[in-house]
Parts: C-alpha cells; sequence; structure tokens
C-alpha cells in the first residue's frame, strides 16, 4: 500500500502560524472579519494545507486554549511550546474509499405483468402444527379424601 508523502512545517513556522491563528481568532471575537481573514491568510501560507482548519477546529473543541483578548497567557504559552517543539501536530490524511461497482438495475414490474407472475406461486402452509381443539376449559376434579 502506498502511503501519501509526509509533509510538515518547521517548529518556528508552526509557533508564527499559532500566533497568526490566535490573533486571527481575537480580531474575529472584537469583530473585524477583514483582519481575522489577513491573519488566517498569511497562517496558511506557512504550513501544510488544512493545517490551519485543523488548529481552528482544535481551539473549537477546547483541544487547545481558546485566545481570549484579556487573557492571552495560555494561548502564547502554546505558541511557545510549539516553538521549542514541546507541541506538535500530526495529521493522516487517507484516501477516500474506492466507489463500489454499480449494480444492474433490476426491471420494474408492470401492473399488468404481475397477475400472470402471482398464479406461478403456490400458497404455502400457514403451519405443520394440528389443528387447535375448541377453547374449552377442563375441569380438574377435585381429590376427594
Amino acid at each position: 500500500m502506498k502511503f501519501p508523502p509526509l509533509t510538515g512545517a518547521d517548529t518556528a513556522a508552526f509557533a508564527d502560524c499559532l500566533f497568526l491563528v490566535g490573533q486571527a481568532w481575537v480580531k474575529r471575537a472584537l469583530s473585524d472579519d477583514q483582519g481575522a481573514v489577513e491573519y488566517l491568510a498569511d497562517a496558511m501560507v506557512m504550513v501544510p494545507d488544512g493545517t490551519v482548519e485543523m488548529i481552528l477546529g482544535m481551539i473549537e473543541n477546547r483541544a487547545l486554549p481558546e485566545p481570549v483578548p484579556g487573557a492571552m497567557d495560555p494561548w502564547l504559552e502554546c505558541c511557545r511550546r510549539a516553538g521549542a517543539g514541546e507541541l506538535r501536530l500530526t495529521a493522516a490524511r487517507f484516501r477516500p474509499p474506492r466507489r463500489l461497482p454499480l449494480l444492474p438495475r433490476r426491471y420494474l414490474e408492470t401492473e399488468a405483468a404481475l397477475p400472470g407472475r402471482l398464479s406461478r406461486f403456490r400458497p404455502r402452509r400457514t403451519s405443520r402444527r394440528r389443528p387447535r381443539k375448541s377453547d374449552t376449559v377442563r375441569r380438574i376434579a377435585s381429590p376427594t379424601s
């Protein structure tokens, strides 16, 4: 099986990317969408395709701390750890499964052909058991002492 080639970014580029994603998150929180788009575009140039989207998903899923305008220390600590090589992001990309071959279409029966086909079938027995007797309750004679 042939695996896709490994792609990656050096630690400094990954740390810069994390910092820019954090800045974009803060810009978006402050309702500056244009500034957020510019930061995200700069971050996407530094790392392989799909990495920035993965980082944003990790922030939303709380796997990474959320960059908050007033409290950026946990986020900056993540950036520092990425620059030191302590924080790495590994993504596995798999090929989509091959499509199965199409099965042949079954022909559609018309209402006119259906009665002719039904006459070829014999009705099955409904049961192999003996028929039930009428629903009578048998009384057991009381023991005489």
